[in-house]
Formats: structure tokens, C-alpha cells, sequence
């Protein structure tokens, strides 16, 4: 389960396997959500959620859970375990991925840009992404489904997605933003 820098996933597990490997709770969850993002929802909604959930679940080595209006992923830590993404998902158009603060090396890969109105997509024209950095001091009261990326000198960013459109750039940075966020535990297990 390996991913390069441009997003692509590698030997990734297919939407069946991930729903396999859940809790019997969790896969009841993500089956309820998918019915309601594959009905209500907008166009694209649920294969859109569908692709973040594969991309992200192969970046980590845990089963995906579900927490209220959210999917949480979860890294090994010693015996431990150690929360790296969530998807939120609040049905309102909108999918908001957190995930690890690694916005000073995005900006060196040339993944994002500094604008003067926040963070844009390089090109021929910026286009505009909103990437939101999120710390213990400027996020008093996180939701339970990322409260635990931020804290203990952890940074989190909130990546905010339109959710009727799989194949926008933004939602190819927001990929490629979660691999270059793996690369971090990646290396530590090869140690």
C-alpha cells in the first residue's frame, strides 16, 4: 500500500476490502452514510467519498472507523494507536479532509502556493484551494473526530472540498497532500 507524490495509489485496496476489514459497527456506519450520499446527496457525492476513503485507508496500515458524521484513520504507535486523517462529512456539499500539518513541505514539493487570500494549486492560473492550518490554540473546542490530531504540539491541517466533483485538481491535491503527509510514519516503519 504505497503512494507517490502525485497522488496515485499504488496496490490499493478496493472499497470491498476496506468495508471488510471494518468493525461490524464501523461497516454498518459507512454502508448507512453511502446510502445517503448515493440517494440525497449531489451527484458524485458518494464516489467521491468513496475514492478518499480507498486513498486514505491505503496510506494507513488500521481499519477504517466511523465517527459521528466522520471516517477516522488510524496508524500503529507502539502499542498504541495514533489518528492521521478524517474525513467529515456534515451532507451539506461539502467533504472536509484533516489530516497532519505538512504545509511548509507541500509548498517545497510545489503542491500548493502561498496567495495572498490563503493557498492555491499551481498552473498556468492558481486556482484557490482552501487549506485551513489547525493548532490547540487557534481550535478550542475540535470536534470529537480530529480533537486527537491537534494537542501535544501536534498540527493539523482542514482541507475543504466540494463534494460533487471526483476528478477536480483540488481533490487530486488533497490526495497528493495525504501521501506526502504519509511519508512521515512510512519512514519510520522502514527504520
Amino acid at each position: 500500500m504505497h503512494a507517490d507524490a502525485s497522488g496515485s495509489v499504488g496496490m490499493s485496496e478496493s472499497f470491498e476490502q476496506i468495508l471488510a476489514r471494518a468493525a461490524t459497527r464501523d461497516r454498518a456506519n459507512i454502508e448507512k452514510h453511502l446510502a445517503f450520499c448515493d440517494v440525497e446527496g449531489a451527484p458524485g457525492h458518494g464516489v467521491l467519498w468513496r475514492q478518499l476513503v480507498c486513498h486514505m485507508a491505503s496510506l494507513v496500515g488500521l481499519p477504517v472507523q466511523m465517527a459521528p458524521q466522520a471516517a477516522t484513520f488510524f496508524i500503529a504507535d507502539g502499542r498504541y494507536r495514533m489518528q492521521v486523517f478524517a474525513l467529515e462529512d456534515k451532507k451539506d456539499g461539502l467533504l472536509t479532509v484533516y489530516m497532519p500539518d505538512m504545509i511548509e513541505q507541500a509548498i517545497a514539493e510545489e503542491l500548493l502556493v502561498k496567495t495572498e487570500n490563503g493557498y492555491g494549486i499551481p498552473g498556468l492560473r492558481t486556482l484557490a484551494i482552501s487549506v485551513q492550518p489547525l493548532d490547540a490554540q487557534n481550535t478550542p473546542d475540535p470536534a470529537p473526530h480530529y480533537k486527537h490530531m491537534i494537542g501535544w504540539n501536534r498540527k493539523a491541517l482542514k482541507v475543504t472540498l466540494n463534494a460533487t466533483d471526483p476528478s477536480h485538481p483540488q481533490v487530486r491535491t488533497a490526495e497528493a497532500l495525504a501521501v506526502v503527509a504519509s511519508t512521515k510514519w512510512a519512514k519510520a516503519e522502514v527504520k
